[in-house]
């Protein structure tokens, strides 16, 4: 173990470069012949809002009001700007290969970003104190994004771990965005689970996919884990470019539907159980030519979702403006977003819908991409949440999301983009119907 971490600081102190396609080979006491892949990218972003309400990722977070709920004092935040500039998201991964034992196919990774949870560093004995936004952005703290391994045997494949959520088949139907994401109704969530995957061709060029997990409960005092399912059908002989911050490449026509199981549990009679279920496509508009060609392809990227339980789980920061629920009111506190507790004082999920849809035309010269879309997410039950007039007027049933996105790579491992986005949340507060933030980012990653 000792000689495989001096290789890899030598590799990090000198600089050496990996390439996707370079491997490095190490040997360590219990894993022989294991094939390193160092993989990431440096991002900086440069982000500028019209309120003050968000850091790097919008995600769900509401708009800030401009004045206080119901009229009177002005609300500073909601009618001033903000600048960022940003390291945070920056990425590194490693990426361990090993050789096939028994016909299985051992793969483990484990990746890290620097979008920690930033509480302040205190001395052992003192009080924790307020977090300076010169630590905030430049000493961030590391996080762990995934730490899962592989098991692939012929058709199957398994995971343990945490890794991105089955619900909306993630990583395959993420917008083209170059912010970081998530978006206004965005399923965007990673957590450990156990799954497995089975898939099949059903035709020359097309395939089909089922997978079904177990992962992390959204409470962990309901005693039960998360349940996903999903099937997913794509065609090989049909694709077209995604441009996705960092990432991206051709990608076949392909429809996924999912769903999930979350069960809750309460100090009243009932459990109440959160469900959703998620429809997402890929299509090549226009497809590239021979297959490989990136250049003069245009692809359309949507997805529907409903159901209950999902905000801040498989939503990040969705709220809504619902009060979360405390140990008092449930017998153990649920993460805000997931439920709240209606008129009746009982436990009950919070229920939404989303759509999104986008565009990504890559140029005849692949080197530029332009992409725009739109996303929407409604409250369904909020009215039942409303049992005061403050609560009421901070609830927004409504939030709607735009943008449109330039990108341009001078070279394989440089990407350039410009975004604009307009958010805009519908309050029930009539005073504050509508509250609007507009940002505008540009991010420069270096991609190795």
């Amino acid at each position: 173990m000792r000689s495989s971490f001096r290789v890899f600081v030598l590799l990090l102190g000198l600089g050496v470069p990996v390439l996707a396609n370079e491997p490095v080979t190490v040997s360590v006491a219990k894993l022989k012949d294991v094939s390193l892949r160092i993989y990431g990218f440096l991002e900086t972003d440069l982000i500028t809002d019209s309120r003050q309400g968000f850091n790097e990722s919008q995600a769900n977070t509401l708009v800030p009001k401009e004045t206080a709920s119901g009229g009177g004092a002005l609300n500073y935040a909601g009618r001033h700007y903000r600048t960022q500039m940003s390291v945070r998201q920056s990425r590194l991964g490693l990426d361990l290969t090993l050789p096939e034992v028994g016909g299985w196919k051992p793969e483990g990774i484990l990746e890290i970003d620097f979008y920690g949870n930033n509480a302040p560093n205190t001395q052992p004995g003192t009080a924790p104190g307020t977090q300076t936004e010169r630590d905030f952005f430049n000493n961030p703290a590391a996080r762990i994004r995934h730490a899962v391994l592989f098991l692939s045997r012929a058709q199957w494949n398994f995971k343990v771990g945490q890794w991105w959520s089955l619900l909306g088949w993630q990583t395959e139907y993420f917008p083209p965005e170059a912010t970081v994401q998530a978006t206004v109704g965005q399923l965007n969530n990673r957590f450990p689970q156990a799954r497995a995957t089975y898939s099949r061709a059903v035709g020359s060029d097309c395939f089909a996919q089922a997978a079904a997990d177990v992962s992390r409960p959204a409470q962990m005092n309901s005693g039960s884990p998360a349940y996903h399912g999903g099937l997913r059908f794509y065609s090989e002989g049909w694709k077209a470019n995604e441009t996705n911050g960092p990432a991206g490449g051709l990608k076949p026509l392909s429809a996924a539907v999912s769903g999930v199981l979350i069960p809750l549990a309460s100090a009243g009679l009932t459990n109440p159980l959160g469900q959703a279920a998620a429809f997402d496509v890929f299509v090549p508009v226009i497809a590239s030519r021979d297959g490989k060609s990136k250049g003069n392809t245009l692809s359309f990227i949507g997805e529907i979702a409903a159901g209950s339980g999902i905000g801040a789980v498989e939503l990040p920061s969705l709220t809504l403006g619902v009060p979360g629920v405390t140990a008092a009111a449930a017998g153990s506190a649920i993460d805000q977003g997931v439920a709240g507790v209606n008129a009746a004082a009982n436990i009950e999920p919070i229920r939404v819908r989303t759509f999104r849809g986008a565009l990504n035309y890559t140029f005849p010269s692949p080197k530029w991409a332009a992409a725009a879309g739109y996303s929407q997410v409604e409250g369904r039950n909020l009215d039942r949440f409303s049992t005061t007039a403050a609560i009421a007027n901070a609830i927004a049933p409504k939030l709607q999301y735009g943008f449109a996105t330039l990108f341009y790579d001078p070279f394989d491992w440089l990407r350039l983009a410009a975004q604009a986005s307009q958010t805009r949340d519908t309050y029930n507060d009539t005073a504050n119907r509508y509250a609007y933030n507009n940002r505008l980012q540009l991010s420069l990653f270096f991609i190795f």
